[in-house]
């Protein structure tokens, strides 16, 4: 059964994650992934990449968490009507027009992010069709400025010299130039980005 925790900075039923996007990583899609099936599928062909207003599905999972928080009974031991109520709030909130029913939460993805995220570079999608999800619906919403620390290139240059003895014993000196680059640590304040995707598969 789906569940979904709150998180009161956000404003969303979610537990956002601080992942720094960077090549040659595991995919921030893979990283920040929270199953909420327990099913394994294999891959699909395709994956439908789609937005949907950030207002939306927040204003959707504040629902879900306020229905779960005035509940006598634990979601765990919710009726098959009842699960399927609020799998019914998700997919409208999700703005897909299929039969509820037809569709399975596979799960999400949700992290923040300073760095620049690319959601049609091929990770989201391969991610996607890994799982067996059909669609992935993402969602952001600017969180404001933050302050980070990033390396940054200092090069200084100058003359060395080497020393070495003629025969009668005096030194000679051989100046050469050379240039030195070092990164040091510098804090810059960035945009901050909360991004949420949810993974949704056809049962076809």
């Amino acid at each position: 059964m789906t569940q979904f925790n709150a998180n009161p900075r956000f404003g969303l039923c979610i537990l956002l994650f601080l992942v720094l996007t960077s090549a040659g990583c595991t995919s921030t899609w893979k990283s920040t992934f929270e199953p909420a099936s327990p099913s394994i599928y294999p891959p699909s062909d395709r994956v439908v990449i789609r937005e949907v207003p950030w207002e939306r599905i927040d204003s959707v999972l504040r629902d879900i968490d306020a229905s779960r928080a005035s509940s006598d009974t634990h979601p765990d031991e919710w009726t098959p009507a009842q699960r399927e109520a609020e799998k019914s709030l998700l997919v409208t909130a999700l703005q897909l027009s299929e039969d509820p029913a037809s569709l399975e939460i596979l799960g999400r993805s949700v992290f923040t992010s300073t760095a620049n995220v690319n959601l049609f570079d091929g990770s989201l999608s391969a991610f996607g069709r890994s799982i067996g999800a059909d669609y992935a619906i993402w969602s952001t919403s600017y969180l404001g400025k933050t302050q980070t620390v990033q390396r940054e290139p200092v090069t200084s240059t100058g003359f060395g010299y080497s020393r070495h003895y003629r025969r009668d014993g005096h030194a000679d000196y051989d100046y050469l130039p050379y240039q030195e680059t070092v990164y040091v640590p510098v804090v810059v304040e960035r945009d901050e980005f909360a991004w949420l995707v949810f993974f949704v598969r056809t049962n076809k």
